[in-house]
Parts: C-alpha cells; sequence; structure tokens
C-alpha cells in the first residue's frame, strides 16, 4: 500500500483515541519502523501531534485541520462499505 494511503488511515484511526507507534504499527499490520517513517512525515506536515501520556508513552493525535480532513475520508470510506453490501 502507497505511503499517501497509509498516512490516510492513520489519520482516520486516530480520530477515535491517540495512539502510540507500537498500536499504530499493528494496526496498519508494518513494522514499527515503517510506522515511524509514516508518523514523522505526517509530524512535519502538521498532520499529528505527539505527546507523552501519564504512562510516559508517547502517543499521536491528529491536528484539527487533519481531524476535519480524516472525518470527510471517514464517512466517505462508510459511505462506500454501505454502498458495496
Amino acid at each position: 500500500m502507497s505511503a499517501s494511503k497509509l498516512k490516510n488511515q492513520i489519520g482516520v484511526m486516530l480520530l477515535d483515541a491517540p495512539m502510540s507507534l507500537k498500536e499504530v504499527a499493528a494496526a496498519l499490520e508494518v513494522k514499527d519502523k515503517k510506522a515511524y517513517s509514516l508518523l514523522k512525515s505526517m509530524f512535519q506536515s502538521d498532520r499529528v501531534a505527539g505527546f507523552k501520556d501519564t504512562d510516559g508513552v508517547r502517543r499521536y493525535r491528529v491536528t484539527e485541520e487533519e481531524a476535519e480532513k480524516a472525518a470527510k475520508r471517514k464517512a466517505r470510506a462508510e459511505k462506500k462499505a454501505a454502498k458495496a453490501k
């Protein structure tokens, strides 16, 4: 899958709740190194923000601008899935 599609998937996944690097990698079924590369790229383009959670683990969440775009992508995907049924 292309990096662009994976980044879009990450944006949609982070709408629900912040996730750690390992959680993102597991959800996408990619290696930690690939997930790190994708998150780093998204961070540099202000699509995600990182923070240290209370348990000391770094987690990522979408920025407000990316949240709007990801919500549209999620709605579009749900509509497409409903149409396919």
